[in-house]
Parts: C-alpha cells; sequence; structure tokens
C-alpha cells in the first residue's frame, strides 16, 4: 500500500536528527518541565548520545530558544489570520497583542518567555536576536501595509516599534497570568494609549 503524503512527511521528520531531537526535548519537557530537563533526558529520549546532540545544538538553552522559536512561528500563521480579519491598524494592534498574550501564556512553551517556569529563556532570546526577529516578523506586513496606504506615520523608528509592542505583550501575560487584569480591561487600554501612536 503507497503511502500517504503526510506519512511520508512523518517519516522524513523522523528521520532528521535535528528533528528528533527537538521532538524529544518537548516530550521532556512535557514531563519535567524546562527546569528540570536536562541534555542526558533528551539524549535517552532520542537514542543518541549527548555529543551528537551538540552537532546542531550549541547547548540546552539554544535547543530550547529553537522550540520555542518553532512554537511562536506556528502561532505567527494562525495570528496572521485573526488579526488581517481587522482593516484599521490601531485595532490590528489592540487585537494583536490581546491575542499573543493570551496565546503565548497558553502554549506550554512560549509561556517560558516569562519565565514561569524558573528558566532565564526570555533574556536568551533577547540577547541571540531571535525575539526581535520574531516581532518583526509579526508586526512588519501590517506597519508596512499601513504605511503604504498613509494611516501610518512614516519614519518611527521600527526597532523601537518592535522593542514596545514586544514589552506590551509580555506585560500582559505575565499580568493575565497573575490573574491581574482581563482582556477586556486591556482592550481598554490599549485604545486608549497605544492605538493613538499609530494613527497618521
Amino acid at each position: 500500500m503507497p503511502r500517504t503524503r503526510s506519512a511520508a512527511k512523518g517519516a522524513a521528520v523522523v528521520n532528521n536528527p535535528r528533528d528528533r531531537v527537538l521532538a524529544a526535548a518537548e516530550r521532556c519537557i512535557e514531563r519535567h518541565g524546562m527546569a528540570k530537563t536536562t541534555m542526558e533526558d533528551i539524549a535517552q529520549e532520542a537514542g543518541m548520545s549527548r555529543p551528537v546532540i551538540y552537532r546542531y545544538f550549541d547547548d540546552r538553552e539554544d535547543l530550547f530558544v529553537a522550540i520555542m522559536s518553532a512554537h511562536a512561528r506556528a502561532m505567527l500563521d494562525k495570528a496572521h489570520k485573526f488579526i488581517a480579519r481587522y482593516d484599521d491598524l490601531t485595532e490590528q494592534i489592540v487585537e494583536g497583542l490581546l491575542y499573543l498574550a493570551e496565546n503565548s501564556r497558553r502554549d506550554p512553551f512560549t509561556r517560558n518567555m516569562v519565565n514561569l517556569d524558573g528558566t532565564d529563556l526570555g533574556r536568551r532570546m533577547v540577547a541571540s536576536g531571535v525575539a526581535e526577529t520574531l516581532v518583526a516578523e509579526f508586526w512588519d506586513p501590517f506597519l508596512d501595509a499601513a504605511i503604504r496606504a498613509g494611516t501610518m506615520p512614516d519614519g518611527l523608528a521600527r526597532r523601537d516599534i518592535h522593542l514596545w509592542l514586544r514589552n506590551l505583550c509580555l506585560m500582559i501575560m505575565r499580568s493575565l497570568e497573575d490573574g491581574d487584569g482581563d482582556t477586556k480591561r486591556y482592550r481598554t487600554i490599549l485604545q486608549s494609549f497605544v492605538a493613538p501612536a499609530f494613527t497618521a
């Protein structure tokens, strides 16, 4: 019986050593949490030696950043479809921040950007440049479209926008996780204080 395309794709992932390591690490993290998962755990789960894993990742944090980036990018595709339903940039900013904060904190991997599991991965993602790259991939299509349409001021420093939006998202994630606020309240705050900055 011929293999389906999805079965063939699954076999390719299993045969790719780097992807095997990532999948094994995810399983270990689901069992032990990020703080307690070791490279030895991951090596045993993947059926590899630790030196083989170090061919693909510099260290444990490098591996975890790769997992978090993959989860963030998977969320990015869904978020873009969600945000594209809004025509106005200010609505896209407000609803996009709320979508990201709520869904990021629910994901067992991206939630670690706010150091909820005793890890320091948020700082590592910033230092490596991965955080800024992800923020740019998320927001730039909407910012560029608004500039072309003349609905957003041109000349604003894009890296500053990225930093501001990233920090706003993390702040909302932390607050929602701590029970200090709800999406309704934050929607009003964002509409009052953040949205005006993106109006031409």
